[in-house]
C-alpha cells in the first residue's frame, strides 16, 4: 500500500495565488516594456545610418522582451490553473472519502 500524502490544501491555494499575482505583475512589465518601445523617430540623433540601425536595434529588444515577459506571465497563469485544479482535485478527493466513511457508518449496527 502506497504511503499516505498529507497535502496542505491551503498551502496550495496560497501558491495558486501567488502564482496569479506573479502573472499580472509579468503582464504589467510586459505592457511596460512595450509603452517603452514607443520612442520618438529623433530619440537616437541623427547620425547617418547609425541612427536607424540602433533604432531597430532598439525596436528587436523591446519586442524580445515583450515576447519575454509574455512567455513568464503565460507560463505562470498555467501554473496558477494546474494548482487549482489540484485544489479542486484535493478537496474533491476528501468529499468523496467523506461521503464513502458516512456510507460505512450508516451500515454499521448501532
Amino acid at each position: 500500500m502506497p504511503p499516505d500524502i498529507d497535502v496542505d490544501v491551503q498551502a496550495v491555494r496560497r501558491l495558486e495565488t501567488t502564482a496569479k499575482q506573479v502573472a499580472s505583475s509579468l503582464a504589467a512589465l510586459e505592457g511596460q516594456i512595450a509603452s517603452a518601445g514607443d520612442v520618438p523617430s529623433d530619440a537616437f540623433g541623427h547620425l547617418p545610418f547609425a541612427s536607424d540601425m540602433l533604432r531597430e536595434k532598439y525596436a528587436e529588444q523591446v519586442t524580445g522582451g515583450k515576447e519575454l515577459f509574455g512567455a513568464a506571465n503565460a507560463a505562470f497563469g498555467r501554473v496558477a490553473g494546474a494548482l487549482a485544479d489540484t485544489v479542486e482535485a484535493y478537496e474533491r478527493n476528501e468529499q468523496d472519502l467523506d461521503a464513502g466513511f458516512k456510507a460505512i457508518q450508516s451500515g454499521l449496527p448501532g
